[in-house]
């Protein structure tokens, strides 16, 4: 299977969208249950949109942080260790307490005049939704702790601010994506103080506050006062918004885009809405789609979401050169990671360029060699050329490095014929230890 780019839910509770090496190198304990390859050359569907609502620009908050000058790299490390771990371990209030969520809800409301005695239960709801598994937490932790990945790519810094760079990989390589954390000090610790989902190509915050616009729109007007420009246009449209995004979960583009016209133009040229119509575009025809993706470079000419959206459209419909070259600007962007050799690698087998293919996964483990889902396509690449002496060679890789328990391959349809060749009866062949107690056989 040729991992695409993960959509992730917003946070629960705010119907909102985002498109969505610290303890990285122990394999997810899913994905030591069976034999498998994940580049199986299947193409996985496109992930449907949650409620989309028009995006405000990036919130300042740089009033609300901390100076970091005097923070260590050896402090930053061990937080995003920490962070990891709490991630592999299925510690979901562990890893929000790294996350100034309070400060986060604070500045996506900002503006809003909600009476004082709704105010204090209308935050505490959104920041409770965190503590869910839907919210964008438990997403990234039930993922993890379910077969899927979390890996510290890079600390990096952007402007004035230090980020760190997670990679999220679904389960069974059904999508990825990318969180960039903004660090910051609140009340005196180190913590995540925002976050910028690459599939959706916005901070956290702005997701958060499209869905308090929408939410607040349903109490009535005087919720709405204190908002002026495009927020009030999103607030008195917020039930077509709501339509919207629901046509879009059912599988009805054309009543997308009928809906899209209907919004007002402040809005229809928001990300967040023209990514939902460019899911829809996917479905309708080349020409829909490249007309939403152009509209989308418009408002962001180094975006980077539409092309994640549209991975999947372009491996259904064998555009393997769209599919590069998005992967290629997908890359340029994150700063290089090795992990995108590998969903380009699915591409080449997908096209049965296992050559191509082969060499871009032998860069990736070169690059990084605790990359398991390389090491498991290097097992696909060498079951197609039947080069199963390659296949025993990636397999006891996985056994040593990664503790993987293979299971039983013959089973496993992708491993017919290498279950009938003489690589595979010396594999099975039981071992038996040598005088030294060194294994042989």
């Amino acid at each position: 299977m040729t991992p695409v780019a993960a959509q992730q839910k917003a946070p629960a509770g705010t119907k909102g969208t985002t498109k969505s090496a610290a303890a990285a190198a122990k394999p997810p304990a899913d994905k030591t249950a069976a034999a498998k390859a994940p580049v199986k050359g299947a193409v996985p569907a496109a992930p449907q949109p949650a409620a989309a609502a028009p995006a405000v620009d990036d919130l300042d908050d740089t009033d609300l942080k901390e100076d970091l000058d005097l923070v260590s790299r050896e402090e930053i490390e061990k937080f995003l260790e920490t962070m990891g771990q709490n991630v592999d371990d299925g510690k979901l209030a562990d890893f929000n307490r790294l996350i100034d969520w309070d400060g986060m809800s604070a500045r996506a409301s900002r503006g809003f005049q909600i009476p004082t005695k709704s105010k204090g239960k209308f935050l505490s709801e959104f920041r409770a939704a965190q503590d869910d598994d839907t919210g964008f937490s438990g997403q990234v932790v039930r993922s993890a702790t379910r077969g899927g990945s979390y890996t510290l790519v890079k600390i990096h810094e952007v402007g004035s601010e230090t980020r760190a760079m997670f990679r999220m990989v679904l389960p069974e390589d059904a999508g990825f994506n990318y969180h960039d954390y903004v660090l910051g000090r609140v009340g005196g610790q180190l913590k995540a103080t925002d976050i910028y989902i690459y599939g959706s190509g916005e901070m956290l915050t702005s997701t958060m506050r499209r869905a308090m616009i929408i939410a607040a729109a349903s109490q009535g007007p005087e919720w709405l006062k204190g908002l002026t420009g495009r927020d009030l246009d999103m607030a008195k449209s917020a039930k077509l918004i709501r339509e919207y995004s629901e046509l879009a979960g059912k599988d009805d583009p054309e009543g997308v885009l009928t809906r899209f016209s209907k919004l007002p133009k402040s809005v229809q040229g928001e990300k967040g809405v023209l990514l939902v119509r460019l899911y829809a575009a996917t479905q309708i025809d080349d020409k829909t789609q490249e007309e939403v993706l152009a509209d989308i470079r418009k408002v962001d000419p180094k975006d980077h979401a539409g092309d994640m959206q549209c991975l999947a459209a372009y491996l259904a419909a064998q555009k393997y050169t769209q599919f590069e070259k998005a992967i290629l600007r997908l890359n340029k962007a994150v700063g290089g990671d090795p992990y995108l050799n590998v969903v380009m690698a699915g591409m080449e087998v997908e096209r049965q360029d296992l050559k191509k293919a082969r060499q871009l996964l032998e860069e990736a483990v070169t690059a990084d060699d605790t990359l398991i889902d390389g090491w498991w396509s290097l097992v696909t690449v060498s079951l197609r050329e039947k080069n199963f002496t390659e296949t025993v060679k990636h397999l006891e890789r996985l056994a040593s490095d990664f503790n993987v328990d293979v299971g039983d391959v013959t089973k496993n349809a992708e491993y017919a014929d290498f279950v009938k060749s003489p690589e595979f009866a010396k594999w099975k062949k039981p071992k038996t230890a040598d005088k030294g107690g060194k294994a042989k056989g």
